[in-house]
């Protein structure tokens, strides 16, 4: 593909082969003790798999075998991996390797590579956060749809998405400690993370004739406050008046406006997100209709969850 996007500024960019070289992890957790009872690994460049199963009581999961599977791999890559994989390695494992790595969640980059569909094919509509099986709790099988997934959601980034789009995502998805998604993002537009002023410029041209002027001014000026939620919103707008759709885990995990006068909890780390509010209709010809932007502060956010079913699945 020839390149024509815009470098934001000279510096050394991420080989395109570091993404082939990462470990595809799943995680099979029983729902009452919480505890793994079967995981995968799987490598993207050699294709060498460990594989764990729960064989008698007292038998337990050598996780071990994914450090030694991970060496020399660029970042461990799931589905739904950081709300529901990382944190139970975490819990059974702290003194894994592996969770050292960048982490790539493909089930929160398929809203963006795929705004019209978000589920795409990973996601069952009336099972947030589940893959599509060929046959039911196959870590490995998931480990491995989810390298296929992952390849699909790169060649729609980088052969569908507008330039000023993966810019506003680069900048807003890859915060402090979002070292993966950063590598993606800047392997995808052969430049490293965009300074802030080409962010908004950014932001600006993906809102420009369908936000509220006062509201876009807020967003972009106070755009260092926003992330995972804004990316959303922008990838949503991009498509909206069509079949486009808000996922499930959007809703769950960052609320996009949804009962924003919930009683404030714990203070949360995460910044403000963004409220899609349908305008005042006006009768304007031949002009799409306007979205107003209004921010909902991070004490009105509910604590994420991940959401199982009974045998513990995602």
């Amino acid at each position: 593909m020839e390149e024509s996007w815009p470098v934001s500024s000279p510096g050394p960019t991420t080989s395109p082969d570091a993404l082939a070289r990462c470990i595809s992890i799943d995680l099979e957790v029983r729902k009452k003790s919480n505890r793994i009872h079967a995981f995968a690994g799987v490598r993207s460049d050699t294709g060498e798999c460990v594989t764990y199963s729960v064989t008698g009581r007292n038998s337990e999961p050598t996780l071990e075998e994914l450090d030694e599977l991970a060496e020399g791999a660029e970042f461990v890559l799931g589905h739904n991996l950081i709300e529901f994989d990382l944190p139970r390695l975490r819990a059974e494992r702290p003194s894994l390797q592996i969770l050292q790595l960048p982490v790539i969640d493909t089930l929160r980059l398929s809203p963006l590579a795929f705004p019209r569909h978000p589920y795409h094919r990973l996601v069952k509509h009336y099972k947030d956060g589940q893959l599509n099986r060929q046959k039911p709790n196959d870590p490995e099988l998931d480990a491995r749809l989810t390298l296929k997934v992952f390849s699909d959601q790169q060649e729609q980034l980088l052969t569908e998405t507008p330039p000023h789009l993966l810019t506003a995502w680069h900048w807003l998805t890859t915060q402090p400690g979002e070292t993966g998604f950063d590598l993606l993002f800047e392997s995808v537009r052969r430049s490293p993370r965009p300074a802030i002023g080409e962010a908004r410029d950014a932001v600006r041209q993906t809102l420009n004739g369908r936000s509220c002027h006062q509201q876009l001014r807020s967003i972009t000026g106070a755009l260092a406050e926003h992330d995972w939620a804004l990316a959303y919103a922008l990838a949503w707008i991009s498509v909206s008046g069509g079949n486009s759709v808000m996922p499930p885990m959007g809703a769950t995990q960052f609320r996009y406006g949804r009962r924003a006068g919930a009683t404030p909890t714990r203070r949360s780390l995460r910044p403000p997100l963004l409220r899609l509010v349908p305008p005042t209709p006006r009768p304007r010809l031949g002009t799409e209709p306007l979205v107003r932007i209004r921010t909902i502060p991070a004490q009105a956010r509910r604590p994420r969850h991940t959401t199982t079913d009974a045998a513990g699945n995602r």
